[in-house]
């Protein structure tokens, strides 16, 4: 799927090793790059920035804000911000619910923006392949990552 990239800015080590294991996951399911998109017309995917709170930097909100097209590549980008107290002391599935309640939030404001563009060259291919994406999110086991 060449889908959606997703990025990450964390506010502090803790915040990046919290969600680490999902942003890495995430962009193995719905970024898996190609020559050319089976979704788009001419944006090359989407985009998810992982905003998380922690003890160096708060980012002040929560959820999916500024939803805006990339300066410098035809891409669609939004920001799903999380509190630090969303991933504190979560258990696994907690966080993951989390998580996929805010991918699915983001991805519905994304589709909409560029469906208004006429960009989508197949909605049902879209959400189809996009609910298998969460799907495979909320069962595959989180990978190993080596520390940075």
């Amino acid at each position: 799927m060449y889908m959606i990239q997703f990025g990450a800015q964390c506010g502090s080590s803790q915040a990046g090793k919290a969600i680490a294991h999902y942003h890495v996951l995430l962009n193995r399911i719905f970024y898996q790059k190609q020559d050319s998109s089976d979704y788009f017309k001419t944006l090359l995917f989407l985009s998810i920035v992982l905003r998380v709170s922690g003890k160096h930097r708060d980012f002040g909100s929560e959820g999916a804000e500024f939803l805006q097209k990339s300066d410098s590549r035809n891409v669609y980008t939004i920001d799903f911000a999380i509190p630090e107290e969303r991933w504190q002391n979560k258990t696994d599935t907690q966080l993951r619910t989390y998580i996929a309640e805010g991918v699915r939030t983001c991805y519905q404001m994304l589709k909409e923006k560029v469906m208004t563009l006429d960009e989508v060259i197949d909605e049902d291919k879209l959400d189809h392949d996009f609910e298998y994406g969460m799907e495979q999110f909320m069962t595959l086991p989180l990978l190993e990552l080596k520390d940075r």
